[in-house]
């Protein structure tokens, strides 16, 4: 534009500067009032059309073309220039032309319709902005568990298990009874009329704390090429929140711990493999192994696979029956290989059923993962879970591996050859009222567990079962169909309690563990049996760009402390 003109435009501008910007301004206003006239928000009516509409002549805001026929911003503004050019050289109204025609061939491409043939593939398409996460989250254990404060870079603690009379800890009872003209006890190195010393037992704790985390990064050219449709940095930061959060969770179920003060890995099964026919099952020479699982996962934390066969010869249409002779404390199953040569993937095998601690492999499936070489069933940067605590009888108050048909009568009724097998649940809770006058609150179990239990008691053939189901019909005459065990009875319980079932989304298949979160002793110092102790809990940290991504981590630093295991247990094997 020449500058002649520009100054009469803009002749109280102060400086050329001002005048340019005020010129960009104007550009950018046409830009918008073209936006606005094709989406039809703005347009012009003229004085014979505003009086028949009752308005004022001129630029209507929020009026569009299919109200009134009008020209719209661009028009008005076209006119304003083509008044101001007026008085102008022949040179300079001739560029003022050229520019005003040049805007109105703009006026006229923008004033085309969009269809879906014309101009080609330029369709629309209905994108929603936010991608959809299908992800469900669970972490009861963690959402559940109380917190405190830590320091350093360990918990130490000790606890007292017994005394004389509190029939705990090993410690002998005594006699009260004395007679204080006769009886004197030794108190050091001297011998006084009292009544006898007690005992105490007691045992010290130090449990390392453990760091967590995990990271994520977005580039800056999703993030640009994203806007307006999704806020990556924010998918990232939620993701990276609940990745943190679930890995937590299974991290307190079977999460296994190698430093001191940890349960460190588990022993390595022994097994024995035979062939018979009535399979699917190629003839030739196979390698079977086996390897205890300590953890679950898509990639479950297992010992080294040990040889069960390294040249068993099986005929057309074999099977494979394998046998644990060695079931090691930590296993929550077994994962088993078989291969020509090399031994690969096959299953997961939890003792237990019928088939006691057997399994029969009717068929064959090649190329799955191999066999593993190295131990891998603990962490030395991991801590200890429910499970890794509970299936160890050294710390847990009942452990027992179930290894009968699951469920059976037995389970409702009193009676039966083998009581570990035959009443399970009930035979834990007594367990532990025998030992430590445990009152559990819960039962934490897989899905197809307690769809057992239910199951049992629908069907016909188990009436002998003492139960009832009452149907309520509602005022809308509805009736809702189904039942569902929520909890049982605690035979041993002294205050009647009736023990809830709870399912957790990553139990391992077969496992279960019964659990105490209060203990029934006023003034023992632990509000829940098991804390979790943070030196620093749950942050997010958004690291400084040294690279075209925005990169961020989470970071945690702490352990959980099981205080009373004893007042616990663990199950393995229920099929």
């Amino acid at each position: 534009m020449p500058s002649s003109l520009k100054q009469e435009m803009f002749s109280d501008a102060t400086s050329a500067t001002e005048r340019n910007d005020r010129l960009e301004d104007l550009k950018k206003a046409l830009a918008e009032s073209v936006a606005r006239h094709d989406e039809g928000t703005d347009g012009f009516m003229p004085a014979k059309d505003a009086e028949r509409a009752g308005v004022n002549a001129g630029i209507q805001k929020g009026r569009g073309p299919g109200r009134v026929k009008q020209a719209g911003h661009l028009d008005a503004l076209a006119e304003r220039l083509g008044t101001i050019a007026k008085g102008l050289s022949a040179e300079e109204q001739a560029q003022v032309s050229e520019q005003l025609a040049s805007l109105n061939a703009m006026k006229d491409t923008f004033a085309k319709d969009i269809t879906v043939a014309t101009p080609g593939n330029l369709h629309p398409y209905d994108l929603e902005a936010p991608a959809k996460v299908l992800v469900p989250r669970f972490t009861p254990l963690r959402n559940e568990i109380s917190r405190t404060k830590g320091q350093g870079t360990a918990r130490e603690y000790r606890r007292i298990l017994g005394y004389s009379n509190s029939g705990l800890g090993g410690v002998n009872d005594l006699t009260p009874f004395f007679n204080s003209e006769t009886t004197t006890n030794s108190f050091g190195s001297l011998s006084l009329r009292r009544g006898p010393i007690i005992s105490y037992a007691m045992d010290v704790h130090t449990i390392p704390y453990m760091e967590m985390s995990v990271s994520d990064l977005v580039t800056w050219k999703a993030y640009f090429t994203d806007l307006g449709f999704e806020d990556v940095r924010q998918l990232s930061q939620m993701a990276l929140l609940w990745s943190h959060l679930l890995g937590e969770e299974k991290a307190l179920l079977w999460g296994r711990g190698s430093a001191s003060g940890y349960s460190g890995a588990v022993s390595a099964p022994a097994a024995t493999a035979a062939t018979a026919g009535g399979g699917t099952i190629p003839a030739a020479t196979y390698v079977v192994s086996v390897a205890a699982i300590s953890g679950g996962g898509p990639n479950p934390t297992q010992t080294a696979a040990v040889t069960a066969n390294g040249a068993l010869v099986v005929s057309a249409n074999g099977t494979i029956t394998i046998t644990l002779t060695t079931q090691p404390t930590g296993a929550l199953g077994y994962a088993v290989y078989v291969g020509v040569g090399t031994a690969t993937f096959q299953g997961v095998f939890v003792p237990g059923g019928a088939s006691g601690n057997t399994i029969t492999l009717t068929s064959f499936v090649s190329g799955g993962v191999a066999a593993p070489g190295s131990d891998t069933s603990s962490n030395a940067n991991a801590y200890d879970g429910y499970l890794t605590i509970l299936t160890n009888p050294a710390n847990a108050g009942d452990f027992r591996a179930f290894n009968n048909t699951y469920p059976n009568k037995s389970i409702f009724t009193q009676g039966g050859a083998n009581n570990i097998g035959d009443q399970p649940f009930q035979d834990q809770f007594a367990a532990l009222f025998a030992s430590v006058y445990a009152d559990p609150e819960e039962v934490w179990l897989a899905a197809p567990q307690r769809r057992q239990l239910a199951d049992y008691l629908r069907s016909a053939s188990n009436t002998s079962a003492a139960y009832r189901i009452v149907v309520n019909e509602s005022a809308e005459a509805g009736i809702t169909m189904g039942s569902m065990i929520v909890g049982l009875q605690n035979e041993s319980s002294p205050s009647g309690r009736v023990v809830d079932l709870r399912v957790h989304p990553y139990m391992p298949a077969g496992c279960s563990f019964t659990y105490s979160r209060v203990l029934p002793i006023p003034d023992s110092h632990i509000g829940q049996s098991v804390e979790m102790v943070e030196v620093q809990g749950y942050m997010g940290v958004d690291w400084p760009q040294i690279q075209f991504t925005y990169d961020a981590s989470t970071y945690w630093y702490g352990a959980p402390i099981f205080y009373a295991p004893k007042w616990s247990g663990g199950m393995t094997g229920l099929q």
